[in-house]
């Protein structure tokens, strides 16, 4: 067998699945989202309660309540009632570890297959709660005229983390994470094939 052969099995029947992976995940964006986007209004409401009124979905975009709002042309915080701004995210732009890890996941032919599916779907949407954080994080941060960062007193530094957090949560982790749950769960379908894929001696 060519040492290419088991992981271009396991390549192929992986691409088989994405479709199927990806359109499930989408259409069923608000449910799955859902959980998520509650986790993070709770984390967030708590953490920074002088800067976010609300986080919710809408459909399936995320929409950010903040307590700025614009007087005088200028952004300030705690605006006249119904001036407050809202900032609208999509969430899928960084979400969509869970259908990579699902068609990789389906496509490993291992016992207990669907218990490895669950916690591994798990482990992504807690991925998937950090990114979702970064982001808001970064939206007050950049995009209210500094008010924020005012009222936080928050100085170059906590902006550059703020930064780095949001490339890292919206680029990087949906990319990798989904590889690295899938070895975390499957390293042994791995040790199954490493006779197959040593070099053959001549």
């Amino acid at each position: 067998m060519p040492a290419s052969g088991p992981l271009a099995a396991l390549l192929g029947r992986t691409l088989l699945w994405l479709p199927a992976t990806f359109a499930l995940w989408y259409l069923t964006a608000p449910w799955h989202l859902a959980p998520v986007a509650w986790a993070a209004d709770q984390l967030l409401t708590t953490w920074l309660p002088e800067a976010i009124g609300d986080l919710r979905l809408h459909g399936s975009q995320l929409l950010l309540i903040s307590r700025f709002g614009e007087v005088g042309g200028r952004l300030v915080a705690n605006p006249p009632a119904g001036e407050h701004l809202g900032f609208l995210t999509n969430p899928l732009s960084y979400g969509y570890s869970l259908p990579l890890f699902a068609a990789l996941a389906l496509a490993t032919p291992l016992p207990g297959r669907g218990r490895r599916l669950a916690i591994g779907l798990a482990a992504l949407l807690a991925v998937e709660l950090a990114s979702m954080i970064a982001v808001q994080v970064k939206t007050l941060t950049f995009e209210t005229g500094g008010a924020f960062v005012a009222q936080q007193g928050w100085g170059p530094l906590a902006r550059d983390a703020v930064a780095l957090a949001y490339q890292l949560g919206s680029l990087l982790l949906p990319m990798v994470m989904p590889l690295v749950v899938w070895l975390a769960g499957h390293g042994s379908y791995l040790a199954q094939l490493s006779p197959a894929l040593r070099p053959q001696r001549p």
